[in-house]
């Protein structure tokens, strides 16, 4: 950094979640312009899926690859093309002729989101001293909570402005800003020179887009035998790509990392927090306009609110974090969402904005309580040489976890309501009540995987301390 090692830390962080923040604005906002989209270019909506899927196929597929290209080329330099290679995707969508160039454009546009994300986290943790890591690294998952949970709101204010092209324009702006910002205070320092692990690079490629086709088909079609295949190529891949990286002298991703168990399962904790979020925010506009028959308005203000709480309690939990450590503050937001979950399936179709509103406040502070310390908690733990990796893992988790919650929400809804029926604008009598089914099936699964966080958020705490803590316990009771 040109002005000294810490000092332009917060400058840093500014920066980067300028530039960070639209990759998962990206990821969601299409969402609402789908329609609009479809209707433009007269196609199916299976077919304008693909714009979707193609910018999450590339992202998830290439950010390990990206992650280990930061580590030999040098962060900065890597997240300074991702902007602008985001910045020229972005127009190249917003001008494309037919619905083929833009899934190809969206392709484009995730590859350079690969780029940036995969070295952000890594940069924003080197710009602060460890006893404020914590906190800049809370502001940082705000960044990401808040785009993922604005997208939306945004597509739709924007689409309706007048076209489906618009939403593709914001990106210039952020994109610009951020590339000033951080040409000037990043110092552009060079990467590693570890061989490359090129077989490693291309098995985990074909294993993660095998994994997020098969996955995103489940949506669009694709059962039984062939979806069967397509996740058995993905899981062949994947023990091969395992093989490889325990035989090569220099993996893409060396496999003793996972031997650190609460690395391990911080890691698997990050990814049920992300699949009961993005349940909850797949299934809830559903229920919020069809069943409670709630304005878009509304409905942007409800679904914002966890978002919300995040910005304001996450640079606490990161800040308190530094001072007591990650794992109480990780099971605290990990209790506190299996209650918020939990309290979420009382919701009925007499329910009220009131009775939504402060279950939806309880999850934002369950996850603002849980994220940062668990991201602070997976980068501590990694080398200097390992931080573009292990970022690229984190994202890797977070992204993984956002298509798994959709796809297991999407198949507990289509257990108890006739997809038809859902393309109804309204929803009313045993039909609402079939929702309502399907939605306390949802909340109760992710209420069940917040107690799996918090137990396995409690890996690699020393057995002695189990036992003295068990005593004190038991002295209490006596007493």
């Amino acid at each position: 950094m040109k002005t000294g090692k810490y000092s332009a830390k917060w400058l840093i962080l500014l920066s980067i979640a300028l530039g960070t923040i639209m990759v998962p604005i990206n990821s969601s906002i299409i969402n609402v312009s789908l329609p609009s989209i479809t209707s433009y270019f007269q196609v199916s909506i299976s077919s304008a899926e693909w714009i979707i899927t193609s910018y999450l196929l590339t992202l998830l597929s290439t950010v390990l690859f990206f992650g280990r290209l930061g580590d030999w080329w040098g962060h900065e330099k890597l997240y300074l093309t991702g902007l602008i290679s985001f910045m020229l995707s972005s127009i190249l969508c917003s001008t494309a002729p037919t619905l083929e160039f833009l899934i190809i454009f969206r392709g484009l546009q995730g590859l350079a989101a690969a780029m940036m994300i995969s070295v952000s986290l890594g940069i924003v943790k080197e710009a602060f001293p460890k006893h404020q890591r914590g906190k800049g690294l809370g502001i940082y998952a705000v960044a990401i909570a808040a785009g993922l949970t604005l997208g939306p709101l945004i597509g739709g204010i924007l689409d309706s402005l007048g076209s489906w092209r618009y939403i593709f324009l914001i990106n210039i702006p952020l994109a610009i800003l951020s590339f000033s910002l951080c040409y000037q205070i990043l110092n552009r320092k060079p990467g590693s020179s570890t061989p490359w692990d090129t077989s490693g690079t291309l098995l985990q490629f074909l294993s993660l887009f095998f994994l997020v086709y098969g996955l995103n088909g489940l949506k669009n079609g694709i059962h039984g035998l062939s979806f069967i295949i397509i996740i058995s190529f993905s899981a062949g891949f994947l023990v091969l790509f395992i093989i490889n990286e325990i035989r090569i002298s220099h993996p893409l991703i060396n496999p003793r990392i996972f031997k650190n168990k609460t690395f391990s399962a911080f890691n698997l904790a990050l990814l049920f927090n992300y699949m009961c979020m993005y349940m909850l925010l797949f299934i809830m506009p559903f229920y919020l306009s069809k069943v409670l028959h709630f304005e878009s308005q509304t409905m942007g203000i409800l679904l914002t609110v966890p978002a919300g709480m995040m910005m304001v309690l996450a640079p606490v939990s990161g800040h308190i974090s530094d001072k007591i450590g990650p794992r109480p503050l990780a099971v605290s937001g990990s209790v506190i969402s299996i209650f918020s979950f939990y309290l979420l399936s009382e919701l009925t179709i007499f329910s009220n904005f009131y009775d939504v509103l402060w279950r939806m406040m309880l999850v934002g502070m369950g996850t603002a309580l849980f994220q940062a310390p668990n991201n602070s908690a997976i980068m501590n733990l990694a080398r200097n040489d390992q931080q573009g990796i292990v970022s690229s893992i984190v994202v890797t988790m977070r992204n993984l976890g956002m298509i798994l919650g959709v796809t297991i929400a999407g198949i507990f809804i289509d257990w108890t309501i006739n997809p038809q029926l859902l393309a109804q604008d309204l929803l009313f009598n045993l039909q609402a009540y079939d929702f309502i089914l399907g939605l306390k099936m949802v909340v109760i699964f992710a209420s069940f995987l917040s107690l799996i966080m918090a137990l396995i958020s409690l890996v690699g705490i020393p057995r002695k301390k189990i036992r003295q803590a068990r005593i004190k316990v038991l002295k209490k009771i006596k007493k």
